[in-house]
């Protein structure tokens, strides 16, 4: 088996690439493996923008972002008005958007149909 730097580089990733880890290296270390989907799913990303942007990428984390269109791209329904979030969090179903005006502190808004 060639040594990791003797493999081919590849410059993309896709989410069910493999990556190796060594779990608890300083205890009982095992090499193991992580796709890339999950690497990122447990990542807290904090994005900032400017002018115009154009994304498709998910971002489900903190993000500040000053543009011209912005999209939300977090369809879900907190639980409570008091759940555990972080200020400024944005999310949305088919009936409210929600923002956390504060720590832990959510308030919504109806969506209502127009002409």
């Amino acid at each position: 088996m060639p040594k990791i730097s003797e493999l081919n580089a590849i410059t993309t990733l896709t989410t069910d690439d493999l990556m190796m880890v060594v779990n608890d290296p300083a205890g009982s270390p095992t090499t193991n493996k992580i796709t890339f989907g999950n690497v990122l799913a447990n990542v807290n990303i904090t994005v900032k923008f400017s002018n115009t942007v154009n994304s498709s990428s998910n971002i489900t984390s903190t993000s500040i972002i000053n543009s011209t269109n912005l999209f939300i791209n977090y369809r879900t329904t907190p639980t409570t008005n008091t759940d555990v979030v972080q200020s400024g969090k944005l999310w949305f179903d088919n009936d409210y958007i929600y923002v956390a005006v504060s720590n832990n502190n959510i308030k919504r808004v109806a969506l209502n149909n127009f002409s």
